[in-house]
């Protein structure tokens, strides 16, 4: 890790509907090498957060900073091509296309990737997707589809990661997969930003972490200390802190 922040959001104000914010003026720091979590209550923001950065949703006032540059409002594929991937929670594959065709289109956001290459790197962070890359990926199980997922994001080689709820539905056997993943994939020097509901597990494991409610920063830490803070474990991890 560094002290080099490669992406910040300064009172970032979002929402949906006109008149209706979800962010009501988040502020928050990535910097290079971390795993960083935002945690939550249902409704939170953490969701929108994401989609804000990664120009899913315009913001309606503040900034969003990706190595001094403001790129709020910008279109997503000029901000995938500037290194940011994304991976939502839902409708995160092709399922009619194999996994094969699925990360082939994960280097349309970088011009001139080395499809083959990446596709190879692909297979040996996630084995099981060697074996089914010619499986379409809507037969596959949600812990495969997470995968799939993940690999196309990886793809394009970027320098951050957005990952929205990961973990989600997943059996815990595939949970302990994807954490692993994780770890393996920020240890390759990919900058994580995640959103998670296994609060405990995620936290544990991020250089550091921001709790949302209603929109706004209500805690913020190194993760383990979060995870320590008995009002963050009362209110947002469902018991006492400290362990």
């Amino acid at each position: 890790m560094s002290d080099e922040v490669l992406l910040r959001t300064e009172g970032l104000v979002a929402g949906y509907v006109p008149e209706v914010d979800i962010l009501g003026g988040v502020d928050l720091e990535l910097r290079a090498g971390e795993v960083v979590t935002i945690v939550g209550p249902n409704g939170a923001g953490k969701s929108t957060l994401l989609k804000a950065v990664f120009g899913l949703l315009k913001p309606r006032a503040g900034r969003i900073v990706l190595r001094g540059r403001d790129i709020a409002g910008g279109r997503t594929h000029d901000i995938s091509r500037s290194g940011v991937s994304y991976v939502p929670q839902l409708s995160n594959v092709f399922p009619s296309l194999t996994v094969e065709e699925n990360l082939d289109l994960g280097t349309l956001a970088r011009r001139g990737s080395d499809a083959s290459a990446r596709a190879a790197a692909m297979y040996e962070m996630f084995p099981r997707l060697a074996e089914r890359r010619r499986q379409p990926a809507g037969t596959m199980s949600g812990g495969e589809r997470q995968m799939v997922a993940m690999a196309r994001a990886l793809m394009p080689a970027p320098e951050i990661l957005l990952l929205d709820e990961p973990s989600a539905g997943l059996s815990p056997q595939f949970v302990d997969v994807i954490f692993e993943k994780v770890a393996e994939i920020n240890g390759h020097g990919v900058t994580v930003l995640m959103v998670e509901q296994n609060a405990r597990r995620a936290l544990a494991m991020s250089a550091r972490g921001y709790v949302l409610d209603l929109g706004r920063n209500r805690f913020e830490g190194p993760g383990r200390e979060l995870l320590e803070d008995p009002r963050v474990a009362q209110l947002y991890l469902g018991g006492r802190g400290g362990g």
